[in-house]
């Protein structure tokens, strides 16, 4: 039996793996530091959870926080099954769709959970939320254009739906802030948005496991 030791705890790899795993999270919290005195607030403005900060129900955003813990779930699942799908030598064209998907769910995830189109881009930056939609709509066609053999082979209904659902999510978005608006239109454009990416992370889940399950 190997006793524990410092020596065997504290191995050259995994010496290696701290520093590369602290150090990126020391530096950030710095940065966020030195950003909060640039902008004179306090630095639990950006540590805390926002229904703290507010004070209010914990069930506020409940809805919105799921479907961010989707889109980090497929991006990870897509992202950990092409490496998977790389080591194992599958066929190359499979690997390449789990990469190219999982960069576009990155990006949606980064967008929602920043709320990129909704306020950042237009109210800070000064730059169309349209821009967004754009690049969402030649994603997606370039993912069907490139993939389509491929796609021919998994249960593409799901992603048919995620499309349906989050393009019409998209439209309702489009109309509101152009004033066509009623009291129920945000309500109708979150439903259908989080159904779409319901149906996202169950095509993409079942897809990389198809992918990186043994023959």
């Amino acid at each position: 039996m190997e006793f524990i030791t410092l020596k065997n705890v504290f191995r050259k790899d995994s010496l290696l793996t701290m520093v590369k795993i602290f150090i990126p999270g020391v530096l950030f919290m710095i940065a966020m530091g030195i950003f909060s005195l640039l902008n004179d607030f306090h630095f639990s403005y950006l540590s805390r959870d926002p229904v703290q900060l507010m004070e209010t129900k914990p069930y506020i955003g409940l809805v919105s926080n799921i479907g961010i813990l989707m889109w980090c779930s497929t991006a990870a699942i897509l992202f950990y099954s092409s490496k998977l799908s790389s080591m194992a030598g599958k066929p190359k064209i499979q690997t390449n769709f789990l990469v190219y998907a999982g960069f576009i769910t990155l990006m949606m995830l980064i967008d929602d959970q920043f709320l990129l189109h909704d306020m950042i881009f237009p109210e800070y930056l000064h730059v169309d939320e349209n821009v967004f939609f754009v690049f969402y709509g030649l994603s997606v066609i370039a993912l069907v254009y490139f993939f389509w053999k491929f796609l021919l082979q998994t249960d593409y209904i799901l992603l048919i739906l995620a499309f349906g659902f989050l393009g019409a999510s998209a439209i309702s978005d489009y109309l509101i802030v152009i004033g066509f608006t009623n009291s129920y239109s945000q309500v109708i454009e979150d439903m259908l948005k989080f159904i779409g990416i319901v149906s996202w992370f169950s095509y993409f889940l079942r897809t990389a496991y198809f992918v990186t399950k043994s023959e």
